[in-house]
């Protein structure tokens, strides 16, 4: 997407989410899809994504070192930030899915973003950009879905763009 698309795609994705239209279910996948794809044109490899990545290495470092001689202490830093990642996008998925499938996926299908006071969803927009920014990090089988899905999004996301506001 363009510039112009991204800033389209988070604008429509905030609309979505503010105006509380429709099912929370819907609105929150709908909003969620579209602000993953603005995210990851808009952000991926920014400064604000290398500083994200940053602050959680140093938080990770730092806990890491109170384990010093431990065995625990020699983690990789990027895997467990990886690790990270690919449990928020499994979170997310639960969080996204109808309540119908628990049949098929047991207790993850009954997670739900919880509601925050006001109109906006803010764990579901914090969720939507750290996956959007941070999909390539996760390694392994649920790295390489989580990056395939998020590029996925991406791409459907700019023709939808580009139909509704002429812009991607």
């Amino acid at each position: 997407m363009t510039p112009t698309g991204c800033v389209i795609a988070l604008v429509l994705a905030f609309v979505i989410d503010y105006l509380s239209a429709g099912p929370d279910s819907i609105r929150d996948r709908l909003a969620f899809l579209i602000a993953v794809a603005g995210f990851r044109d808009g952000f991926n490899g920014s400064p604000l994504d290398q500083w994200t990545v940053q602050r959680a290495h140093d938080a990770i470092g730092y806990l890491l070192s109170l384990a010093d001689g431990a065995y625990i202490a020699g983690a990789s830093i990027n895997g467990i930030i990886g690790a990270f990642v690919g449990c928020l996008a499994l979170y997310t998925v639960g969080c996204l899915l109808p309540e119908k499938a628990a049949k098929f996926t047991g207790r993850l299908a009954r997670l739900k973003f919880p509601r925050v006071s006001g109109r906006i969803n803010w764990k579901l927009w914090l969720c939507a950009f750290l996956i959007g920014v941070l999909a390539e990090l996760p390694r392994g089988l649920i790295g390489g879905w989580t990056e395939g899905v998020v590029v996925l999004l991406t791409q459907l996301t700019a023709p939808l763009i580009v139909l509704l506001f002429g812009a991607a």
